[in-house]
């Protein structure tokens, strides 16, 4: 095989994870030029959307936006408008404005005093600028890092690869001309391993929220927050979504998580199809929503 033919493989860490990225390309040179823009963009996407960056900008919206409308960046605009689509859609089972639980549970730092009950509904979003109608923090925890993923991918596109593949943590985005596996691992030192899509073209993200339990106030919590609920969901299940782009698969993946089958009509409202994993009696079992077994072991 010729050097200019070769894939560029790398890793670097970024958006609080270890990021692959893979690409392909008439030239190493054109490859190394992708490899740095597509660093570049999810790197200026965690300076603006990072909920544990207290200089980001949505750590300066959250902290300021109760009191005046705050001009924001196209960046978090895009973001923003899909997260309360989706809570729309969800009925609010997927709602951007938990931040103050997620904070209270320690898995954010305190970012604004939010004291009342607010919703995705008491935040206006009208051009290039956001107001909340009462005190709240948003958390693009569940939706920032599936947008850095699809950025980065554009990125890898402008700059001349003609495949490519961003896998940030479970949130992957491939693009090109052939298809390839995707796989789904189970936990634990007895791990299985599970063949969930052929993809060419989109995204698939899971989310595990059974390993990142913590104690608080002598109760076991996970980052998973129930927005009707304001209360932390425990659950051994991992969702998968597929979808065309890796922000909305980031986000709909909890969704699934807490309304299993009750998100199918969401899920073909944006294209897209989810596969949950979950332990039953020593075994576990990888099933579509519509109750298909894909696998057990």
């Amino acid at each position: 095989m010729a050097e200019s033919e070769r894939p560029l493989r790398r890793s670097v860490l970024l958006l609080g994870t270890l990021v692959e990225i893979a690409a392909e390309g008439p030239s190493r040179s054109i490859l190394e030029d992708a490899f740095v823009a597509a660093c570049a963009e999810l790197a200026r996407i965690h300076r603006r959307l990072s909920g544990h960056d207290r200089a980001s900008e949505l750590s300066r919206v959250n902290a300021l936006a109760a009191s005046e409308p705050q001009p924001i960046s196209d960046d978090l605009r895009r973001v923003l408008s899909c997260a309360l689509d989706i809570a729309e859609r969800s009925r609010g089972a997927f709602d951007p404005t938990v931040g103050a639980q997620v904070a209270a549970l320690g898995f954010l730092p305190l970012q604004a005093a939010a004291p009342g009950r607010a919703s995705w509904r008491d935040v206006e979003l009208t051009g290039q600028t956001v107001r909340y109608a009462k005190p709240l923090v948003l958390d693009f925890g569940g939706i920032a890092k599936g947008y850095a993923v699809d950025c980065a991918i554009e990125a890898l596109r402008a700059n001349g690869a003609s495949a490519g593949r961003v896998n940030a943590g479970g949130d992957l985005r491939v693009f090109g001309a052939r298809s390839e596996p995707v796989h789904i691992r189970t936990g634990g030192p007895q791990g299985a391993v599970f063949p969930l899509v052929h993809l060419a073209e989109g995204a698939v993200a899971t989310s595990a929220y059974g390993g990142q339990r913590r104690r608080r106030d002598r109760r076991w919590a996970s980052p998973l927050v129930d927005p009707r609920l304001r209360l932390p969901v425990l659950s051994t299940r991992t969702a998968s979504v597929i979808a065309p782009t890796c922000m909305v698969a980031d986000a709909l993946t909890k969704v699934v998580a807490l309304l299993g089958r009750g998100a199918r009509g969401v899920l073909r409202a944006y294209g897209a199809d989810a596969v949950v994993l979950s332990p039953a009696r020593g075994w576990w079992r990888c099933t579509r929503l519509d109750g298909t077994m894909v696998a057990a072991a």
